[in-house]
């Protein structure tokens, strides 16, 4: 490569110097002749040929322009049948592994034990099975037993009780069993004393209840599956005197879900048998409800028909159109709800002595006819934490029933009703705290008017106020509270004397508030110690005419997971 560059250069060189000197020779004057004939020497001088533009001309042969016969090259495609890959998207983040925690070993059984200062002896054992998915089981044993100032004023409660549930992939069986054994005196004295009780008598209520139940599981994504449940209960009260109750209950229901619609009915035959000293009382009940219910997410009607029918001592059809709304109107927030209806509600000595264990012998026994019974309102969360309920009831009701003091007896209670109709119209509030195990309350409010041909509501209270609240300082140490409060109420002893003018008393009966607070210190797992004072503003309030409260009750004690 090199050897050729040197080669080029040196020809080159040679022809500049050729033409220099040719140039040169011209310039001088030909005055010679011979010279004038003389042949100069010619160079040839070879270099590279470039070819320019103009060299274009030497084609002779032009294009032919009428040549218009199109050109349609024949192309043969291979398509691929392949996914495109975006590799643009951001890739998902991998989950890093967790360390598996060790459960948290729960105890399945505790033991309670408290005293206090009226006496009062507080006792509570509670046996279960362990964490299983499939089989639960427990045995429960209950006791509480306190003595006021007053003669025999006195009070136990005793209950044992078992249960068992089989959770299986198709049905749920459950079942309990149990016995409750509660006794009181008739202590009710007059501060005027206006009669005179030095030997109270003594009362015992036992109670044995049995009952079980079926139902199917169901798939929630499922929109339209049937669903059953049935149940079966059984049971027998008694008193210290003369009063028994046998009571034996089937019911069941079922519905089938059709895209937002769903067809069901729900259904009870009830045979109870209550006896005293003078009746032998039956009260059987059939009762059967179909419905058609329509529903959203945001949006659930129900319409049907209640059909009841009594049949024994008491013979009577009672037909009722049941209607019931749910509307969302802020999701989670703020929903708007409405029922309609009538129902029959039985009387039962269980029922009565739940409310007042101060009753006479052979009470009087009738149902209560709701005829009308509708009520409206609003329910929601403030927040995540907070949640409320106000709603307005409005309800005709027929036999009302209510407690007056025997004038022979002063001290136990006759049950008498409402001549005619009774129109109630009232209001109810809920307010739910929950912050976890900080801090919680729940508070429910009543106010209940009753329009009827009566002088007043006899010990039927027109407000009460119910709150419970806790409070968790630290790990160890939980602070609790509760205050009942209710507004004056009037009792009236059974009206006595010649016909037509009998005579009565009315009796009043002041407002009240109980307030209680307790602290629990939780040692360990497994220890705990509590205290809790009941009534701790000290009056010795009546709920029922001269039968004062117990006053001020302190009671501690120690608790015992194992």
């Amino acid at each position: 490569m090199s050897k050729r560059y040197q080669t080029k250069n040196s020809l080159f060189l040679a022809c500049l110097i050729g033409l220099s000197t040719n140039v040169f020779s011209q310039d001088k004057p030909i005055t010679d002749t011979t010279k004038r004939n003389t042949v100069t020497e010619e160079i040839d001088v070879v270099r590279y040929y470039k070819p320019v533009l103009a060299d274009a001309v030497k084609i002779r042969r032009s294009p032919d322009l009428n040549d218009t016969k199109p050109f349609n090259p024949r192309i043969n495609y291979d398509i691929l049948d392949k996914r495109l890959e975006l590799n643009s998207s951001i890739r998902a983040l991998e989950a890093q592994k967790l360390e598996k925690q060790k459960e948290e070993e729960l105890k399945n059984n505790f033991a309670k034990l408290g005293f206090g200062n009226l006496g009062t002896t507080l006792g509570q054992l509670n046996i279960a099975t362990g964490q299983d998915e499939a089989l639960q089981a427990g045995f429960n044993v209950d006791h509480l037993a306190m003595s006021g100032p007053l003669n025999q004023q006195k009070m136990s409660r005793q209950g044992l009780s078992a249960y068992g549930r089989s959770i299986g992939d198709i049905v749920v069986l459950d079942g309990k069993l149990g016995y409750n054994r509660n006794t009181n005196y008739f202590y009710g004295i007059d501060p005027a004393n206006s009669f005179a009780n030095p030997n109270p008598e003594k009362q015992r209520f036992n109670f044995i209840e049995g009952e079980g139940t079926i139902f199917n599981r169901l798939d929630a994504d499922d929109e339209t599956a049937l669903g059953y449940a049935a149940k079966i209960n059984a049971s027998l009260f008694n008193n210290a005197f003369s009063a028994k109750e046998t009571a034996f209950a089937i019911s069941g229901g079922a519905s089938k879900a059709l895209n937002k619609f769903t067809l069901g009915a729900n259904g009870v035959i009830d045979f109870t048998t209550s006896n005293d000293v003078n009746y032998n009382f039956k009260n059987h009940f059939f009762k059967i409800n179909p419905y058609l219910k329509i529903g959203t997410k945001a949006f659930k009607f129900t319409v049907g028909v209640n059909y009841v029918n009594e049949f024994g001592a008491n013979q009577r059809i009672n037909i009722f159109p049941v209607a019931n709304l749910d509307l969302m109107l802020i999701k989670n927030y703020l929903t708007v709800f409405g029922s309609f209806g009538g129902d029959v509600d039985k009387t039962t000595l269980k029922g009565l002595t739940d409310v007042n264990p101060f009753l006479n012998e052979n009470v009087l026994l009738r149902n209560t006819v709701k005829k009308i019974d509708a009520a409206g309102g609003i329910r929601g969360t403030f927040s995540a934490n907070i949640g409320f309920k106000a709603a307005v009831l409005y309800q005709t009701v027929s036999d009302l029933s209510y407690f007056t003091n025997n004038f022979f007896k002063s001290q136990k209670f006759d049950v008498t009703y409402f001549a005619g109709n009774t129109n109630i119209l009232g209001f109810t509030g809920e307010l739910n705290v929950n912050f976890s195990d900080a801090f919680n309350i729940d508070s429910k409010i009543n106010l209940r008017q009753y329009d009827n041909s009566a002088e007043h509501a006899w010990l039927l209270p027109g407000f009460t106020l119910n709150s419970t609240a806790s409070f968790k300082i630290n790990q160890q140490i939980k602070l609790e509270g509760d205050v009942y409060f209710q507004g004056d109420t009037k009792g009236i002893i059974s009206a006595v004397g010649p016909f037509p003018n009998p005579t009565s008393l009315i009796l009043n009966i002041p407002a009240f508030a109980d307030l209680s607070i307790g602290v629990e210190y939780q040692y360990n797992k497994k220890i705990s110690g509590f205290v809790k004072a009941n009534n701790i503003l000290g009056k010795e309030y009546q709920r029922l005419p001269f039968y004062p409260n117990y006053g001020i009750n302190i009671l501690g004690g120690l608790t015992y997971g194992f």
